[in-house]
């Protein structure tokens, strides 16, 4: 497994799509119904920035981005592996 963080950013006249998007990514998340090998560890909203921070684990970097494709979230999002050091 892979420790993944995927920055979103979007436009404001988004912001209520991406809301919903997020709910129904912890509903699945809380329901265990995301694909396997996948778990939302955290989402952090950046106040008054229109971006977010979402930490995964998931099988690998492409597998993150594969899955964000199918998914489409209405964002501009990049994805990168991560390394715990606390």
């Amino acid at each position: 497994m892979t420790d993944v963080v995927v920055e979103h950013r979007w436009k404001e006249k988004n912001g209520e799509e991406v809301v919903k998007v997020v709910g129904s990514i912890i509903d699945m998340q809380k329901n265990s119904k995301l694909p396997p090998g996948f778990t939302l560890k955290s989402i952090s909203v950046l106040k008054g920035e229109n971006m977010a921070i979402c930490n995964w684990e998931a099988p690998s970097v492409k597998d993150m981005k594969d899955l964000l494709e199918k998914v489409n979230p209405p964002t501009k999002h990049e994805v990168f592996e991560a390394q715990k050091m606390f």
